[in-house]
């Protein structure tokens, strides 16, 4: 038996006897084939290490192929070259072996050892992993190393498979009975819903489409979790691009899809070869959970295999729950080891394997307060690691040194310095080459920052959010003694008139009683003028604004979940404090997005969800006009902010027209003086647009303020201006970074 080895250049020439032979061996799986083991090659391969062995009898038949690769391993301090089967290494490919004709087994094996027997001996490492524990090839490879007193270790990797039998209802039978009625359950819901989909990738173009969705779906799926997922490396993406064209041309590719009006909810991605399914990866969407899409799509796909005749559904590496639910067993793939026996070889071979024994010893004498800490710890690296935390111990030290240099900062005289700083001259950042770059200038134009407030008050209703009546007053204590507060009115005339300097203005939202009660006190103690910029309907009619219904129904429901369709099936739960606020952020978000008559309708469907209707405890939180007229006699002025306080850029033109006329006709009926100024609801990008400006100036007002952040300057568009502050629990951290974003130009 001759045996030749094959490289890059070489490699193509192999195809048609490589199939053949697969076809012929004892070993023939997908992850052997040649369309696997090329795109696997163009996607992972490093240049210059393929190590192809072909085996040829004295005919020159083609009787047996090692697909092997070199690679430098480290383990245990000791770096060793390493023979390794094409595909290992990836976490794609299972069930790899040698691919020899049948009853050559024997004879192509000692070829391959004889022929590698110089490398062995230099402590070159073979380590194949993932054999089945059924090859024919097994046998031999250990009998060959035996022979040649080649040290061998082996570990056991659990696989799971399900032996499907002809009929939908047989295999139910194989089911766990609560199983089985749940799989029944979930698939006859989504298959009696007119807006879903059930089907099978049917093109090379379709599949194209298709895989950045399951990328994305099983990214977010374990972000969950805090793990990473599997597609997060360019390499991984191109190799199931190039697989899936290959395998699509060969009729191999198996790639289910789960639909709802138009959106991707779950895919199953694995392949058909010979008569069984080789289940790879898949991807559900998380929000959609509560629907089981995952479990729909694989009931539905196991029916479609039954009706094509697949009598093996392979969930390959791994055995759980999750698997054995569906019918599996397990089997067993071996993880081998081989190499000539050396110190080095020994330690770079079992050394992994003793370190995990000293593990598992010394767990058994730690104390569980020791280990629950160390879990603990792994955990918190994890989470910040994959989807961001503030909670841990550098979170909190850095938390701590950052309040400690704000409270240095204020109580050291440090804002009297500043200010004369920031009134002459301004601090310009920028990066090049990956490096931050100061610069500081003179300032030669008038600024002007707006801070813009809510609620004032002390109930501490996280449903309800509001700034405390004495970190306000700090706040404008701070205001009063180092900037120059002024009015709306007179911040638009400075930013025009003035040669430089700066100014501050400060406004409120909505309209809420607690600025007459808790805030203008403040306010007037100061000598502070600010504009609050009123919601006329709710004034008028003493109920709550649309949103706080929402918070408040979330916040005293007795229903443990609602359900909300607008993106995507999503459920909400409402079972505890923490799941109630998330969803008063996630429910006000989607709702942002819809046109108005759309939000409405949506709202009624969740508060009857919800089976609340009395809205007692949040009726008459608004200012009243008796209120408006005594502060505004005091030097608060007032503006628009809409009747009912939509989004104005998701209503029709004549709607919008309708909110923001009648609402300044509303102000000036009760004041008997003109209003000039307009604050958007919400007031992000996505809440007002070009022709919402146009719609103000020709309803009368001059300026419109938004919540994006940032200074005004003399350039900046009067009907979009900024506004933003330090949301800072402290007076100390509020005036350190209040006079650093002063300072700063940006």
């Amino acid at each position: 038996m001759k045996v030749v080895e094959v490289g890059e250049e070489n490699f193509e020439t192999l195809q048609p006897e490589w199939e053949r032979l697969l076809r012929d061996s004892g070993s023939n799986t997908i992850f052997l084939s040649w369309e696997w083991i090329a795109a696997w090659w163009a996607s992972y391969g490093t240049p210059g290490s393929l190590r192809i062995l072909a085996a040829f009898d004295e005919g020159n038949v083609l009787r047996g192929i090692a697909p092997l690769r070199l690679q430098q391993m480290r383990r245990c301090g000791q770096l060793a070259p390493a023979l390794s089967f094409i595909g290992d290494g990836s976490n794609d490919s299972d069930y790899l072996d040698f691919i020899i004709a049948r009853g050559c087994e024997g004879e192509v094996m000692k070829s391959f050892f004889t022929h590698l027997a110089p490398e062995l001996k230099r402590g070159t490492v073979l380590l194949l992993n993932d054999m089945p524990e059924s090859s024919s090839n097994l046998h031999f490879l250990r009998e060959e190393a035996e022979r040649r007193r080649i040290d061998w270790t082996e570990s056991e990797i659990a696989c799971a498979t399900v032996n499907l039998p002809r009929t939908w209802e047989g295999y139910l039978a194989k089911l766990r009975p609560r199983f089985r009625t749940k799989v029944r359950s979930v698939l006859r819901h989504l298959e009696g819903r007119a807006d879903m989909r059930f089907g099978f990738c049917t093109d090379c173009e379709q599949a194209r489409l298709l895989l950045p969705a399951l990328f994305d779906l099983h990214k977010r799926r374990w972000s969950q979790e805090g793990k990473p997922g599997v597609f997060g490396t360019d390499a991984k993406r191109a190799f199931y691009l190039a697989l899936s064209s290959r395998l699509m041309e060969r009729g191999w590719l198996r790639f289910s899809w789960l639909e709802w009006n138009g959106r991707i909810l779950a895919c199953q991605y694995g392949f058909a070869y010979s008569d069984t399914y080789y289940h790879l990866q898949e991807g559900y969407e998380p929000e959609s959970e509560h629907w089981n899409v995952g479990i729909g799509l694989r009931a539905w796909t196991i029916q479609q295999f039954l009706n094509e005749g697949i009598a093996f559904y392979d969930f390959l590496g791994g055995m759980g729950r999750h698997k054995s639910d569906w019918g599996a067993e397990k089997k067993v793939s071996k993880h081998l080891q081989v190499a000539m026996t050396s110190y080095k070889n020994v330690l770079f071979c079992r050394g992994p394997h003793w370190a995990a024994s000293g593990r598992e010893s010394l767990a058994k004498v730690l104390p569980e307060a020791v280990l629950s800490a160390r879990r603990a710890r792994l955990a918190r690296k994890l989470q910040a690691k994959f989807v961001g935390s503030d909670n841990g111990p550098e979170s909190f030290q850095k938390q701590w040194v950052r309040k400690a240099a704000a409270n240095f900062y204020l109580y050291s005289g440090f804002p009297t310095l500043t200010r004369q700083l920031r009134e002459r001259y301004e601090l310009s950042i920028s990066t090049k080459g990956g490096r931050a770059h100061l610069a500081c200038s003179k300032k030669t134009a008038p600024t002007a920052r707006i801070l813009y407030y809510h609620r004032v008050n002390d109930e501490q209703d996280p449903f309800f959010p509001a700034i405390s009546t004495k970190l306000f007053e700090q706040e404008m204590q701070f205001a009063a003694k180092h900037y120059k507060v002024v009015s709306l009115r007179d911040l638009l005339t400075h930013l025009g008139d003035a040669a430089d300097g700066d100014v501050l203005a400060v406004t409120f939202d909505d309209g809420y009683r607690d600025n007459y009660e808790n805030a203008f006190p403040i306010l007037h103690r100061y000598g502070l003028p600010a504009t609050v910029f009123l919601t006329t309907g709710c004034m008028d009619s003493g109920e709550p604004l649309w949103f706080e219904r929402l918070a408040h129904a979330l916040r005293t429901t007795l229903r443990d979940f609602v359900d909300v369709e607008i993106d995507l099936p999503r459920r909400f739960w409402t079972r505890t404090e923490a799941e109630r606020l998330a969803a008063q952020n996630s429910i006000f978000g989607l709702l942002r997005g819809l046109d108005d008559a759309e939000r409405r309708r949506w709202l009624d469907n969740i508060f009857h969800q919800l089976e609340v209707v009395d809205y007692g405890s949040r009726k008459d939180k608004m200012l009243t006009w008796d209120q408006v007229r005594l502060m505004h006699k005091h030097g608060i002025d007032f503006g628009g902010h809409t009747v009912s306080h939509p989004f104005l850029s998701r209503m029709t033109q004549d709607q919008a027209i309708w909110e923001v006329s009648e609402c300044k006709r509303r102000i000036e009926e009760e004041l008997q003086t003109e209003v000039a100024h307009f604050a958007y609801p919400n007031g992000r990008e996505e809440d007002f647009g070009q022709w919402n400006k146009e719609l103000l100036r020709k309803a009368g007002y001059k300026a419109a303020v938004t919540t994006i952040w940032g200074k005004n300057y003399r350039s900046t568009d009067p009907m979009e201006l900024r506004r933003g502050q330090p949301w800072e629990d402290s007076p100390a951290l509020f005036a350190y970074k209040l006079d650093w974003y002063q300072l700063v130009n940006g």
